[in-house]
């Protein structure tokens, strides 16, 4: 072997080596598969339900949940400030602000402004709102106005502040974006509001989990929830249902989404244990 090979061969050694000990960056593309890690958050309700039932306090939950790979909170409005602090020294981010301004009863316009200061205050650029309800099941035209005319009025000051408003597929039938057609509707009346896709909560008869990929290219977050067979309103962790999470989470990755998905699984009575599998679910996508 002459000198130049032998150099060319301890080079080669040497990238190798620091190929194999190099750290990977939490959001570094994965060049095996071409893709960024997803990123993981969890409901702040979540983390009080890991608390009381394992009987830590809420930072010690909040430890388990990132160190079972979640790195993100979803803050649902009236979580006390000393617990957003402790999830973000935990290492949570806030992902996302959850709201009920009620607009079906009128437009409280410091409620409104403290939600996106809420926001802002913790590096948070989406504010989702549950914008208000029918009296019934019933559709109401000019209700469905209301709200959406003032769903688009917080959406103007919002974005004043960089923060993105956003709505979701509500499971509740007083709801004006519950199902694929009232949301669809709500969306094409206020097209400066975003998508959150809960993937649960597509339920109704003749629609299926995968009916919200047609509001994709409006999807700014997304709800990871999974459903027990032959039970469309119970819970359980994400990949051990029957909604087609894998499938749904590949078109997203595939139409270039790249922000926050969060686990949700309300009522869980081992939600540490669930967070858990869910994760380890979801990081194997």
């Amino acid at each position: 072997m002459n000198k130049l090979s032998a150099f060319v061969l301890m080079l080669v050694a040497c990238r190798t080596a620091a190929a194999v000990i190099e750290p990977t960056a939490p959001n570094a593309v994965d060049h095996v598969h071409g893709r960024a890690p997803l990123q993981l958050a969890i409901f702040s309700s979540h983390v009080e339900d890991i608390a009381r039932q394992k009987g830590v306090s809420f930072a010690e939950a909040a430890a388990k949940v990132r160190t079972a790979g979640i790195s993100g909170i979803t803050v649902m409005d009236g979580l006390a400030a000393d617990r957003i602090a402790a999830a973000r020294n935990a290492g949570l981010a806030v992902a996302c602000v959850v709201g009920w301004p009620e607009f079906e009863k009128g437009y409280d316009e410091a409620k409104c402004e403290a939600l996106v200061s809420l926001a802002v205050s913790n590096g948070c650029h989406q504010v989702m709102l549950v914008p208000g309800f029918y009296p019934s099941a019933a559709e109401d035209a000019a209700l469905f106005d209301v709200i959406v005319r003032r769903t688009r009025r917080f959406a103007a000051m919002a974005a004043t502040r960089g923060v993105e408003t956003l709505v979701e597929d509500f499971d509740d039938e007083r709801s004006p974006t519950c199902g694929i057609r009232r949301t669809k509707a709500f969306l094409e009346a206020a097209p400066s509001v975003g998508f959150v896709y809960d993937t649960g909560n597509f339920n109704s008869p003749g629609e299926r989990a995968e009916s919200g990929l047609e509001l994709l290219p409006r999807a700014r977050h997304f709800h990871l929830k999974d459903r027990p067979a032959g039970d469309c309103r119970g819970s359980c962790a994400v990949g051990s249902g029957v909604v087609p999470i894998a499938r749904i989470v590949s078109a997203a990755r595939d139409a270039g989404y790249g922000g926050w998905f969060t686990i949700e699984h309300f009522g869980a009575t081992n939600m540490l244990e669930c967070v858990k599998a869910s994760a380890a679910f979801l990081r194997a996508l």
